[in-house]
């Protein structure tokens, strides 16, 4: 077994402004593994405002491969754990090691996890973040080539700017992801304004708990969804119980901890009457990748991030008629990042 763990930089074709803060790049750490002629990797998306920095990430990785045992996870037919303290880091050796074993037993990410048959991927969505300057959103949105998008929201003159595109889009499916960045005073407002804009659904459009969601979705036609409040087993099921009026969840294999977390957490949502939203942070086509193999569990698709980058360090992923699709041969790294990968020490210590 050979792993090697490298801090990427992801340069993005536009300023990235959410309720969060205003992002010209982000950070990943990636995790690749090889046995033999058979390789997998895995990514560990950096989110500023998750408040872990790029290197604890690295170093968290670097510790818990250490002292993981490679033969006892490839030979199990569970799913792969370690010991990490962070989601990403989870999610990155999670990945890793399912895609190590699918190439092994030359399946996909999707049958690994147990998913057999047609898989009907619905169409993702294109972001488009907040902008100073409402054309230059209007602009992104068009050049984007997408019906559907998610417009972000959260920030003063956020209405304003939406109300813009349903007038210059008219066809375009908009759905609005606030990253509860309004105050549960200004929410119902803000939702009868989006009810008459006419968007399909809200993300996350205040930081609260079950009794202040199943107020505003219960006094809406429009569907509310969870994504920051719903990060584990337990908040899904609590959300099921206390606020039936939420329409569902949004489930990301980085907030997750990893593929399997991430359907666990699905098919919890769905067995408590809740439909399913798969998204990503601002990551590559790998953490992407991984996402999509969850799917076939999910009423919509957001897994546009590689469409957001200045340049995707990986190939393998395209999008048809706003469906992202993986080829046969998988996600792989581009000739830059092979070439960087192979020059790379392996790690020292490494799993047994």
């Amino acid at each position: 077994m050979e792993i090697k763990v490298l801090k990427i930089r992801l340069d993005l074709k536009n300023p990235f402004r959410i309720a969060h803060g205003s992002y010209a790049y982000r950070e990943s750490i990636l995790v690749w593994l090889r046995v033999g002629g058979a390789f997998g990797m895995g990514e560990a998306p950096i989110v500023p405002y998750y408040g872990v920095s790029a290197d604890e990430v690295e170093e968290d990785l670097r510790r818990g491969l250490r002292s993981w045992s490679a033969e006892a996870a490839l030979s199990d037919p569970g799913f792969p754990s370690g010991d990490f303290a962070y989601p990403v880091s989870r999610c990155a050796f999670q990945t890793a090691v399912l895609s190590l074993r699918g190439r092994l037993e030359g399946i996909g990410l999707p049958e690994v996890l147990g998913f057999y048959g047609e898989r009907k991927t619905p169409p993702s969505s294109f972001t488009v973040a907040y902008d100073d300057d409402p054309e230059e959103m209007v602009r992104v949105a068009a050049a984007s080539g997408f019906r559907h998008l998610k417009v972000k929201a959260g920030i003063p003159g956020d209405i304003e700017r939406l109300r813009l595109l349903r007038e210059r889009l008219p066809h375009a499916t908009i759905r609005v992801d606030a990253n509860q960045g309004w105050s549960m005073e200004e929410a119902p407002g803000k939702l009868a304004e989006l009810e008459r804009i006419g968007v399909e659904l809200v993300e996350e459009p205040v930081a609260g708990g079950p009794a202040d969601f199943e107020r505003l979705a219960s006094s809406t036609s429009l569907p509310i969804l969870l994504d920051e409040s719903a990060k584990d087993l337990e908040q899904v099921r609590r959300f099921g119980r206390e606020a039936p009026s939420v329409a569902g969840i949004v489930v990301k294999t980085a907030k997750n901890g990893g593929p399997c977390a991430s359907a666990l957490l699905a098919r919890a949502a769905v067995d408590s009457g809740l439909r399913v939203m798969v998204s990503c942070m601002v990551e590559t086509s790998l953490g992407v990748s991984a996402a999509l193999a969850l799917a076939p569990l999910c009423a919509w698709c957001d897994l546009d991030a590689p469409l957001l980058l200045s340049e995707d360090p990986f190939s393998g992923l395209t999008y048809e008629e706003e469906v992202p699709r993986v080829g046969p041969s998988g996600v792989v790294p581009g000739p830059a990042l092979a070439e960087h990968i192979e020059g790379l020490p392996p790690l020292q210590g490494e799993a047994r």
